[in-house]
């Protein structure tokens, strides 16, 4: 009765994860908005799936006569991580009184639960069936976005027709594209010749269009960082020396792609759509030309950006150790002078860096254990990495290592770890490391005795 029980919380927690990440994928922002309110307070669909995960694993726990193993690493530094957001909090709902955006600030502490959750789910599968389901939807689902906008570019509307038109409408969506596209590269690193390799080099070529044409600079600068991250992954891990070969064929082949198009263009005076060209145009500029000489939206972006953290950073100074705790409403004064509004209205303004974020409301403290708790998995990973027998498994890995360099550089240009429809899959992700190497060593535990 117990194990009908417990395989039953487990499905169900699975399903609710499972239900999360899809409704990410397709509709980022829209889907994280629950549409209620509880005293006044926001729900997000993000806070609902934690509270009825930890409500479902507790039953586990009391039907199973409190007896669950984790077998999770990094104890200590998340144990100081808890800490200081409960430091942050209470400084916060004691100096600014604003129990909603305490609330929303502290969103980048309490949504790292899914790293537990995550482990907590899937640490009994005796297979990886659970992982790669989860896998093949992201795959189909954040692609059908990607050949949307893709399509859509060029003034084909067929996925319309199918009945998609509201599929992947929210600007966000670079986010998912950039995940898949970075796994794909590297799972393509360890494909052999066959036509279905053709196929994942035709859609990592699509993916890369979408990326450029995004328009996001902080998203392609994040996915060339987790493409070189590949490269040295590729190089220093022990038994992948077949798979760098691979991928700099790779990138060769991209290289002399986009070469032989340039060229077929010019020479046979092809006319490119001119919203293709000037997107083109403007990305080039705004890679030399960091202020607003040519007023392209990238250069303007870089400037708000560059003040505002000059300027929070300045005021970071008072209290530096602790920070400001949650709540306090910050809004670049510099910014408003030179006339641009963002943030006036509402009285308050996002810095668009996670990591100046961390600083600014739980100090050097707080960003250090935040720091301490990447650098340490990132440790343990590479050491279980050089010892791990099996390619597979190291090449799976590797892919989500660098979704997770994906997401921390990221970080630096934008709003990611505070909010739901990004900031939950550092952890994911992070989990999803875990289960695999708790698998692997599953394994060569059970050949051990058995010999």
């Amino acid at each position: 009765m117990r194990l009908k029980y417990n395989s039953l919380t487990d499905n169900i927690s699975y399903f609710l994860s499972l239900f999360l990440i899809v409704g990410f994928s397709l509709y980022p922002k829209d889907f994280s908005k629950f549409g209620i309110s509880f005293s006044g307070i926001p729900l997000y669909i993000t806070e609902i799936t934690i509270v009825s995960i930890f409500i479902l694993l507790y039953l586990k726990i009391l039907f199973n006569n409190g007896k669950i193993v984790l077998k999770i690493p990094l104890k200590l530094e998340f144990a100081l991580f808890y800490f200081i957001f409960l430091i942050s909090l209470f400084t916060g709902l004691f100096l600014y009184h604003d129990l909603s955006f305490v609330l929303r600030q502290s969103a980048l502490f309490y949504y790292s639960v899914f790293f537990f959750l995550v482990i907590m789910i899937l640490d009994d599968i005796d297979n990886l069936l659970k992982l790669k389901f989860i896998f093949l939807l992201f795959f189909l689902f954040v692609n059908v976005i990607a050949l949307k906008i893709f399509l859509n570019f060029f003034n084909i509307h067929i996925l319309e027709i199918i009945g998609l038109k509201y599929v992947g409408l929210a600007g966000e969506r670079y986010f998912y594209i950039s995940l898949l596209l970075i796994s794909e590269i590297v799972y393509l690193t360890y494909m052999k010749k066959s036509v279905f390799s053709v196929i994942l080099f035709i859609n990592i070529i699509i993916l890369l269009f979408v990326t450029f044409i995004y328009g996001v600079r902080g998203n392609w600068i994040a996915a060339l960082a987790a493409i070189l991250s590949i490269w040295i992954f590729l190089g220093t891990i022990p038994g992948l020396k077949r798979e760098l070969k691979n991928f700099n064929l790779i990138v060769l082949l991209f290289f002399i792609i986009v070469i032989i198009l340039g060229l077929f263009i010019y020479f046979n005076k092809i006319e490119i759509p001119y919203s293709l060209y000037k997107k083109v145009k403007g990305e080039i500029l705004s890679l030399f030309n960091i202020y607003t000489r040519y007023n392209t939206t990238p250069t303007v972006n870089t400037s708000w950006r560059f003040i505002t953290w000059r300027e929070m950073f300045n005021e970071i100074k008072n209290s530096p150790i602790l920070g400001f705790g949650f709540g306090k409403k910050f809004i670049s004064q510099e910014t408003l002078n030179l006339g641009w509004t963002t943030g006036l209205k509402e009285g308050w303004v996002e810095a668009h860096n996670g990591f100046l974020s961390f600083l600014y409301r739980s100090g050097f403290l707080g960003l250090c254990i935040f720091l301490l708790i990447i650098i340490n998995f990132f440790r343990k990973v590479t050491k279980f990495l050089k010892v791990c027998l099996e390619e597979k498994i190291k090449v799976i890995i590797v892919s989500l290592l660098c979704c997770i360099i994906y997401i921390l550089v990221l970080s630096i240009f934008g709003v990611v770890l505070e909010v739901p429809y990004f900031g939950i899959f550092l952890w994911i992700i992070m989990g999803f490391i875990m289960i695999i190497i708790n698998y692997y060593n599953k394994g060569t535990e059970g050949i051990s005795r058995s010999n």
